[in-house]
């Protein structure tokens, strides 16, 4: 309750600076004004205390918006001599800060940016597809001692030249240390085909790409879950009998299985989820969840805090909702935020997410993230998904959500990876799903209305082929968990020869039945 009034108290605390400094500027008494502030002050306080937020923001919102309040409005009043400008002025100061504070101006921009555009403001290349503004070309260098050739030929635009992906912790076996992006200054954006043109000219590089943007799909919406479940699943997760799709993929047998033949693990797996960020102290999350780096441990946008519910929420303990593991022995969930806080990253910002999920031993990589792409070639996405294997993770990825077919929408139709289609309760594909038909390895999982975690211990459903992904990388963490060696290949054909049919198992692959692939990989 309290954390919920802090907007309120510290609209309290302005006002009572503002009447403070106007007692001090009337020379009336200041008795009652000082109660007021720090009434006020300590009511704030402690609604920041118990907030959701991190330890290091509730520092900032205790610190910053007090002093910057206090002395922006103690400058402006010392140089007022009437009561009414005095007052407006400072009940300006007080609501504009309130405003950028509390994030209702961004929130605000975000809603009219994603009402009209599908990704963040960025330059275009002739495909009319959005680039990064910071980096919109990737090429692929024959040999580092060319370096000095191509820059010589682009000197005259004065670019941004550096290394792609600096952080690789292994580079043997792979190209994407021959990588570099290239900021093209906005004056010279007018010049960027010429660039590409001259680039190629110097027959220095395999291959050039553009950096593209991509956007969570406005597709993937909020809904109040009507769907149910039923069955005895052995859990005492109280919202479980929302989980619909545990019905289609018989979560009870699997459960009861595992029970009546004491199913261990040989190893505990790491999930990696790259999205938005995951908050890491989720109720129903921080039994399993494993932090990388504290700067990947929240989510404003919500949508990798779901996926990792779907993924890994704790299961049998009372709380929420329930994941495919009917205990914490079986995997890890964690993050690595790729996506930014307005939810949209570029090819580089994902491929270096890949790179970092795959030094810091993950085992399944989940990521319902991408969009449509014109780059068919997709070469810095197919040498990190095979760093990814070689390191020992299996790469997931959601099909997409435009109604087509997915081999147009990237990072899902990069080869090497199992792509997941989007299933809705009547067992037919969902209308928003991309089909993965002519895709190698497509598979299909419950997508639509599905219930899981969001920040500050809350729970939501969403649909989108992102909610479908999360399901596919649970049950591929639960079978290397009892298979720690299995592998990309084997596993999507076990993931398939189990599934059972859809109303369009052409489009969508297989349907997945967890219980069957526990079996399969006991054989």
């Amino acid at each position: 309750m309290l954390a919920s009034l802090h907007p309120i108290f510290y609209i309290a605390f302005l006002l009572s600076i503002v009447w403070w400094f106007y007692s001090v500027y009337r020379k009336k008494s200041r008795a009652v004004p000082n109660l007021t502030f720090w009434s006020s002050s300590i009511m704030y306080a402690v609604s920041m205390y118990f907030s959701d937020f991190s330890l290091y923001q509730k520092l900032l919102g205790m610190i910053a918006p007090e002093a910057g309040a206090a002395i922006l409005v103690f400058l402006i009043a010392n140089n007022l001599k009437h009561t009414r400008a005095f007052f407006l002025t400072a009940m300006g100061i007080g609501l504009g800060g309130y405003l950028i504070y509390s994030g209702l101006v961004q929130e605000g921009v975000l809603y009219v940016k994603n009402k009209f555009t599908t990704s963040a403001p960025a330059n275009k290349n002739k495909h009319n597809t959005k680039l990064d503004s910071n980096a919109e070309l990737l090429f692929d260098i024959k040999n580092d001692a060319l370096l000095d050739k191509i820059k010589k030929a682009l000197k005259a635009y004065n670019l941004k030249i550096e290394k792609a992906f600096p952080n690789l912790k292994n580079g043997k076996g792979t190209e994407l240390d021959d990588f570099y992006s290239v900021d093209v200054p906005n004056d010279q954006l007018a010049n960027l085909e010429t660039i590409v043109n001259k680039l190629n000219a110097t027959d220095a590089v395999d291959a050039i790409e553009y950096n593209e943007v991509y956007s969570l799909s406005p597709l993937e919406l909020k809904q109040t879950s009507t769907a149910s479940s039923k069955g005895d699943y052995l859990v005492n997760d109280p919202d479980i009998d929302k989980l619909w799709g545990f019905d289609k993929m018989q979560v009870a047998d699997l459960y009861k299985y595992m029970q009546e033949n004491k199913i261990k693990p040989k190893k505990k797996v790491k999930i990696f989820i790259l999205d938005t960020g995951v908050d890491a102290e989720h109720e129903d999350l921080k039994g399993k969840y494993k932090s990388v780096s504290s700067k990947y441990d929240y989510d404003k946008q919500s949508h990798g805090t779901h996926c990792a519910g779907i993924a890994a929420s704790v299961s049998n303990n009372k709380i929420g909702i329930a994941s495919l593991t009917p205990n914490n022995d079986f995997v890890t969930v964690t993050s690595v935020k790729v996506l930014t806080d307005q939810g949209w990253g570029t090819d580089k910002m994902i491929v270096n997410g890949i790179i970092e999920a795959a030094d810091n031993g993950a085992d399944v990589i989940s990521m319902s993230l991408g969009g449509p792409s014109r780059d068919n070639k997709q070469r810095a996405y197919k040498q990190a998904v095979q760093y990814a294997n070689r390191a020992g993770a299996i790469v997931v990825v959601a099909a997409g959500n435009e109604s087509q077919n997915a081999t147009k929408v990237t990072p899902a139709n990069v080869e090497g990876v199992i792509t997941v289609s989007a299933i809705a309760q009547n067992m037919d594909m969902a209308s928003f799903s991309n089909w993965v038909s002519d895709l190698k390895m497509g598979i299909a999982a419950p997508g639509v209305d599905i219930l899981s975690t969001v920040p500050g211990n809350k729970y939501a459903s969403y649909s989108g082929t992102s909610m479908a992904t999360p399901y596919v990388a649970g049950l591929l963490g639960l079978m290397r968990s009892i298979n720690p060696k299995i592998k990309t290949k084997e596993a999507y054909q076990i993931l398939r020869s189990t599934g059972i049919d859809t109303k369009q198992t052409e489009k969508t692959g297989k349907f997945i039945q967890p219980l069957a692939v526990l079996k399969a990989i006991q054989k």
